[in-house]
C-alpha cells in the first residue's frame, strides 16, 4: 500500500443541492469550452473514459473516435469545401475547418486553435494572422475570376442552357445546385 499524499488528502469541492446533499463541484473551465468525456485505449479493450476541456466549436464525438492516449485527442470543427474539379469523383475537395492538437510540440501552429486548410489529403496550419491574410487572397481570387468571367460572352444567347448555366441560375435563387 502506497502512502497518501498531500493531494489525496485534500478535501473534495462540494456544493449542496436543492435537497441538502452534497454534490462535488465540476472543475472550472475556461469560456469558450467545454468539458467531454474522451475513450481512451485499445479497440480491442472497453477503453477508459477521461474528461478533457473541448472547444466548443469542436464538433468530433470524443466518446465514438477512440484515441489511443489521450495526446492523441485533437479537435476540429466543421468544415467548408469547394469542388473545384469537374469530376468531383476523381479529386478530393479543398476542405478549411478549426483544428487543435493540444499535444503539438509548442511551435507548432497546430499546439493551438487554428485554422486547416486540406488540400488532398495534404494539410497546412495557419493562425489567426495568417488565416485572415489567407481569407484575404482567396477574396481577391475570387474576385480576379469574377472580373474574368465577366468579359466573356453573355450566356443568354446560346440557344441551350447549359447544366452549368441551370446550376447556376438555382444557387442564385436560393435554391440547391
Amino acid at each position: 500500500m502506497q502512502p497518501a499524499s498531500a493531494e489525496a488528502d485534500a478535501p473534495v469541492p462540494f456544493a449542496l443541492t436543492d435537497t441538502g446533499e452534497r454534490a462535488a463541484a465540476a472543475p472550472s473551465v475556461q469560456p469558450g469550452y467545454r468539458l467531454v468525456p474522451v475513450r481512451v485505449g485499445r479497440s480491442t479493450e472497453p477503453g477508459t473514459v477521461a474528461y478533457v476541456e473541448c472547444p466548443t466549436w469542436c464538433t468530433v464525438s470524443h466518446i465514438a473516435d477512440r484515441v489511443f492516449s489521450l495526446e492523441d485527442v485533437n479537435h476540429q470543427g466543421a468544415s467548408a469545401a469547394l469542388n473545384l474539379a469537374a469530376d468531383q469523383s476523381v479529386n478530393a475537395p479543398t476542405e478549411v475547418y478549426l483544428s487543435w492538437w493540444p499535444a503539438a510540440d509548442a511551435d507548432n501552429p497546430a499546439a493551438r486553435p487554428c485554422l486547416a486548410v486540406d488540400v488532398d489529403c495534404e494539410v497546412a496550419v495557419y493562425g489567426r494572422t495568417a488565416g485572415l491574410a489567407l481569407a484575404d487572397q482567396i477574396a481577391a481570387f475570387g474576385e480576379d475570376v469574377r472580373r474574368l468571367v465577366e468579359t466573356l460572352p453573355d450566356d443568354s444567347l446560346a440557344a441551350v442552357p447549359s447544366q452549368a448555366d441551370e446550376a447556376l441560375r438555382r444557387v442564385r435563387n436560393g435554391g440547391a445546385a
